[in-house]
């Protein structure tokens, strides 16, 4: 039996909540966090926006394949998704939450999951949260900078 694991991330943006949004609902921006390489396989059904509810991303690192599907899109508020294919982790939840605040954005970004390999799921905790520290600075320079 595995234990479930939780990263938790905190940022503070000054842009408004809808650039800040906009700037994490499209897929390919995560590829700038996160190691790996990602792309939107599937559109969401909304012609207007074809990163929203039920578009799907693949992540590949190295032989790693994940594909994630947007599972709740509430513009400029929340995006949730799952892992809804591929491996070493399941029951992948991640959540970003769009808080407008004094000066401009606040992030809530919480990331829980279950490893398929046990004790891994440290490991894997572990490399999101150095990604996210090494790599936030870029988010917040793009976003900034729009």
């Amino acid at each position: 039996m595995t234990t479930p694991q939780s990263v938790r991330f905190e940022q503070f943006f000054a842009a408004p909540r809808e650039q800040v949004f906009t700037w994490f609902s499209r897929h390919e921006n995560f590829e700038k966090l996160f190691p790996g390489r990602v792309r939107r396989i599937r559109d969401s059904k909304d012609p207007t926006d074809p990163n929203g509810l039920g578009s799907v991303r693949e992540v590949r690192i190295g032989l790693v394949r994940l594909e994630e599907t947007v599972t709740r899109f509430e513009r400029p508020g929340c995006i949730e998704y799952r892992v809804t294919q591929g491996w070493p982790v399941r029951n992948h939840l991640g959540r970003l939450s769009f808080e407008s605040v004094a000066g401009g954005t606040r992030l809530d970004y919480t990331i829980t999951f279950e490893s398929r390999i046990p004790f891994a799921g440290n490991l894997v905790a572990g490399s999101l949260c150095a990604s996210w520290r090494r790599s936030v600075s870029r988010a917040v320079e793009a976003i900034s900078g729009s």
